[in-house]
This record gives C-alpha cells, sequence and structure tokens, in this order.
C-alpha cells in the first residue's frame, strides 16, 4: 500500500499529523533551520522632521475633474 508521501523528499509519511502538514518531520527540522529573509520596513524619505502633514480633504468634484 502507497500512502501519503512527503512534498519534498518523497518519503512515506507515517503519523497522522505529518500526513496533515504533507511533509516529514526531517524536511520540517531542515526548513526551520533557514529562517525567512527579513525585508526591513522602508522609511518614508520625504519627511523633514518638524514638518507636519495636511490631511487629505475631499473636494466637489469641477467642470474640469470631470
Amino acid at each position: 500500500m502507497t500512502g501519503p508521501r512527503c512534498r519534498v523528499c518523497g518519503r512515506r509519511l507515517r503519523s497522522a499529523r505529518w500526513r496533515a502538514r504533507g511533509i516529514g518531520p526531517v524536511c520540517a527540522r531542515r526548513n526551520q533551520s533557514q529562517p525567512a529573509p527579513r525585508i526591513p520596513t522602508p522609511t518614508p524619505d520625504h519627511h523633514i522632521p518638524g514638518q507636519d502633514e495636511l490631511p487629505l480633504v475631499h473636494h466637489q468634484p469641477t467642470l474640469w475633474s470631470l
């Protein structure tokens, strides 16, 4: 009988826990050892210290904006 297999290496998965994940314990450990790359949060370069931003105000449409 061929049961569910690991999506990474193709080994047969014996435990229901690993069948639900679709990946074996060895491959799961191997993937955890490589942390996901972190993308730094961009900082706005248009901000000047001491400068306040004005709130956006909805304007009435004009003939020229249609």
